[in-house]
């Protein structure tokens, strides 16, 4: 984009360019809301189900599509890499796992992966803080974009964050401003500014990472448990797992349109009510030239064109209001079973305070009519009763693509565990396309991580370079930018877990892979401890080998 000279155009300029990055916020703000009181209650509405089954369905698919502790990465070099990268490439495959590891954006990832889920598609931020990299989980409605039917963030003109911070650190943040006066009068009080009127108090309290603050934090949707209707009593807390903050907040925005001119990135930062903070390049505050500092995790790509994501847990809400509905019918009908309707027949007197006495617990009553009775009308019970629970229940298991044997349990058939593994594969093809999708956004997120490293750290490596006397020193600065960082053996799924492990024997009995090689593929505990050990065991048998070898040419000196 051309971004005007002038200051007034320039404010013009921007204005409405986050007017139409954030045109739909507040429909898919709403949108959003249910799907969150649906993943956590079980109903749009908040009130509870008797069971939750969206919850159980979305954090078992999750953990068949990801696993934080087993995650790797390797570094794959295009042509314009030095010679002596490829021995460094190791060290830094082991820095970015490092880091991944440190920051816990392994286990936000995760978390985001899950929410991902839920809304469509999440956002995650990577910046430098000190002497590692940070990361932050961003929700869809905290973001806008230009165009929603693009669906990379990259070829996005123009997009904003949206976030709130408290005055004290904005002020803090501007000590140094010779516009701090005139900043600090222009904005306004209270955290309302432009979130829409009709967004819930949540949304307003809302605190995520950014460059001013620099603190994460979550959303606050409006949600609950209580008493449910229709015949079953749910005794959740009544909570909402909204956080509340009573400080003072200011709503914040910070606009990020690509400069033709810099080819880069201008970040504009700003104030509601739209009072611009500040205005300079995003490479100026530490963010990679070029680069958005945002990465969209998505669990699947069935919309091309939509850059938002379909939601998984909305396909499947109606499949839990059927089964809720139904639940609550057979609680009814097993209520009535159990303390039946009665009927009086020629029994004069109160009625309300002779069945109440009747009904009660050794209750006692007697009637002067000679033919009055108490007729009983329990409901008949089918003998399927909830036959159409386990259906809907299958029906969630199929749109999640996990069998029977995915989940541990036996199948008509089977016998052998061949065949439980062949079938395993089978079945598991559905899961893996999710895998791979999540594979693409871990590489995406751990090559901003890479990137942020070599812009920012100065810590030295060593590496052995074969003819070379000397270990060669390093910095991350010095490694070559042409790579892409892939997953290594697509270890982030648990899914391919038993294949990789199958492989790394094929290749350590074809003597492809050293020992040392092996304990990183199977990935055990306490992998530093066995590899000290494997090099006493090498040394060892290196030594035996050699006396070995030294009695046998003594032999056959003596023979000749």
């Amino acid at each position: 984009m051309e971004i005007p000279k002038g200051e007034l155009d320039r404010q013009h300029f921007y204005a409405e360019l986050v007017r139409n990055c954030a045109s739909t916020r507040t429909n898919r703000f709403n949108f959003n809301q249910a799907l969150r009181n649906y993943y956590l209650f079980g109903s749009q509405d908040a009130k509870g189900a008797p069971y939750n089954k969206l919850g159980s369905v979305i954090e078992q698919l999750v953990s068949f599509i990801y696993a934080a502790d087993s995650t790797k990465f390797s570094l794959k070099l295009g042509t314009m890499a030095d010679p002596e990268d490829p021995f460094k490439a190791v060290e830094l495959a082991r820095e970015l796992v490092e880091q991944w590891r440190s920051s816990k954006t392994h286990l936000l990832f995760g978390v985001g992966i899950r929410w991902s889920l839920v809304y469509g598609m999440m956002l995650m931020k990577t910046q430098w803080a000190g002497r590692h990299v940070r990361s932050y989980l961003v929700e869809p409605h905290q973001f806008g974009v230009l165009r929603e039917d693009i669906m990379d963030l990259k070829d996005q003109e123009a997009f904003t964050h949206h976030y709130t911070t408290t005055k004290s650190q904005l002020m803090a943040s501007l000590r140094d401003n010779p516009r701090k006066v005139s900043i600090e009068s222009q904005i306004s009080k209270g955290g309302a500014g432009d979130v829409p009127s009709n967004f819930a108090e949540g949304l307003q309290r809302l605190m995520v990472g950014g460059p001013v603050t620099g603190i994460p934090g979550s959303l606050a949707l409006g949600g609950g448990m209580s008493s449910v209707e229709g015949g079953m009593a749910g005794k959740g807390p009544p909570y909402d797992y909204a956080p509340r903050v009573d400080v003072e907040l200011l709503d914040m925005c910070d606009l990020y349109v690509w400069s033709d001119e810099d080819e880069d990135y201008q970040l504009v930062t700003q104030c509601s009510p739209g009072v611009v903070i500040y205005d300079r390049l995003a490479s100026e505050v530490g963010h990679i030239k070029g680069e958005p500092p945002f990465s969209t995790i998505r669990s699947s790509y069935n919309l091309y064109d939509y850059f938002w994501g379909d939601s998984y847990l909305a396909k499947l809400s109606w499949l839990q209001d059927w089964r809720t509905k139904r639940t609550m019918e057979v609680s009814s009908l097993l209520s009535k079973q159990a303390n039946p309707p009665v009927s009086a027949i020629g029994v004069g007197g109160i009625q309300e305070e002779k069945m109440a006495t009747f009904r009660a617990a050794g209750g006692f009553f007697s009637s002067v009519t000679p033919n009055g009775k108490l007729e009983f009308h329990p409901p008949q019970l089918p003998n399927d009763l909830f036959v159409e629970i386990n259906a809907i229940d299958a029906m969630f298991e199929d749109s999640a693509g996990l069998g029977h044997i995915l989940q541990g349990k036996g199948e008509s058939g089977v016998r052998s565990r061949g065949q439980a593994d062949l079938m395993a594969r089978l079945g598991s093809a559905r899961p893996k396309e999710r895998a791979m999708a999540i594979e693409e956004c871990a590489e995406d997120i751990a090559r901003l991580i890479l990137l942020t490293t070599q812009e920012h750290s100065d810590q030295r490596f060593q590496v052995s370079i074969p003819g070379r006397g000397e270990p060669l020193t390093f910095t991350a600065e010095q490694f070559t930018k042409d790579y892409e960082v892939k997953v290594d053996g697509h270890s982030a799924s648990p899914i391919f877990t038993e294949d990789l492990k199958h492989d790394a024997v094929t290749l350590f009995e074809a003597h492809a892979i050293s020992r040392e090689k092996l304990l990183d593929m199977f990935d055990p505990p306490n992998l530093q401890a066995l590899k000290e050990d494997l090099k006493v065991i090498e040394r060892n048998e290196a030594a035996q080998k050699q006396l070995e070898m030294q009695m046998q040419g003594a032999g056959d000196a003596r023979k000749q």
